[in-house]
């Protein structure tokens, strides 16, 4: 199943993790949540750093997967 990369990347914004979740990698979006939140406890700023990196990850991620199911379709589609 095709993900968007920009849904991914943009669900990071509202919800540290969710981008991930969205993915299918619920515990990496889980660890990332609470990576967040706890930098967030200590020094505001990194959980800044933590969101944007993890937008970038999510997006890159689905751009990831959607490649590798276009070349399933496509192989499904040349041995039909």
């Amino acid at each position: 199943m095709r993900k968007d990369p920009t849904l991914a990347c943009l669900l990071n914004l509202f919800l540290l993790g969710t981008g991930h979740i969205y993915l299918g990698r619920v515990a990496k979006g889980l660890l990332i949540l609470a990576v967040g939140v706890a930098l967030g406890m200590i020094v505001w700023p990194a959980t800044v750093l933590v969101t944007v990196w993890a937008m970038y990850d999510a997006y890159k991620t689905a751009r990831k997967m959607d490649r590798v199911t276009v070349a399933r379709e496509r192989v499904v589609e040349k041995t039909v």
